[in-house]
């Protein structure tokens, strides 16, 4: 792929012109990192203050401009816009960012008019796709633990990514069910189940899906599976509608 390709969902990767890019410092790809996704243009005094919130204005000024040369030698300058004032993204046709690509696939199903309460092949297709961009959570082992704004920032990304993440897989167990397709809607609830190991109503549809594809005794082990999560982690027993 020729242009820049940005990967954020999962540890962060960059490349260029097909060629994986190795960023100098953790403190330059948070930078990328943010304007990228915030997608617009910030003040040279906030992002310093986001980045080096320890330092003085001067000196957080100057590691910030040490952060945007290193971006500049890795990645070159035509997808960096700075002033002496603002710094921003500038992407263009040869640019692709994961997260936008995530999030554009399901605005766009979301505002396409289906007939019926089922999705068109097309969309089915085109969600599945967006889930397979979702590699891991947003950033995934990336950290900055002497940027407290920035980490807080990160967080609420990758929360609110896991959210669209667990909507999306849920409207692909449903789809699946519908078509009996068993198989795959199991894979997606297992996926949908791995974000949060305790929500009890996802072991049930699990538990009816392998009851549905002939699959008793991997029914029952989803079960006990629950029944044992519940009691260790919460200590609680599984709902009646559950047993």
């Amino acid at each position: 792929m020729s242009g820049l390709k940005l990967s954020f969902l999962g540890p962060p990767r960059v490349e260029l012109d097909g060629e994986p890019v190795e960023i100098g410092s953790s403190k330059a790809l948070a930078l990328l990192a943010y304007l990228a996704i915030t997608g617009k243009g910030h003040s040279r005094d906030a992002l310093s203050t986001l980045l080096w919130p320890d330092s003085d204005q001067s000196r957080a000024r100057s590691y910030l401009r040490h952060a945007l040369w290193a971006l500049k030698q890795a990645i070159g300058v035509q997808w960096l816009q700075a002033s002496r004032e603002q710094i921003g993204f500038r992407p263009d046709e040869e640019t692709w960012l994961d997260v936008q690509a995530f999030q554009a696939a399901l605005a766009q199903i979301a505002a396409h008019d289906h007939s019926s309460d089922q999705l068109c092949p097309a969309c089915l297709a085109q969600l599945a796709e967006a889930v397979d961009l979702y590699d891991d959570d947003f950033l995934s082992g990336f950290t900055l633990p002497d940027a407290p704004a920035f980490d807080e920032w990160q967080f609420f990304q990758a929360e609110e990514l896991r959210q669209l993440l667990g909507g999306a897989l849920e409207q692909l167990v449903k789809e699946y069910t519908t078509r009996q397709d068993y198989d795959d809607a199991a894979r997606c609830a297992r996926r949908w189940l791995s974000l949060d190991p305790l929500h009890e109503p996802v072991h049930r549809i699990l538990m009816r899906l392998y009851a549905l594809s002939g699959q008793q005794a991997a029914a029952l082990r989803q079960y006990q599976e629950c029944v044992s999560l519940l009691k260790d982690e919460l200590g609680v027993e599984p709902e009646e509608k559950t047993v």
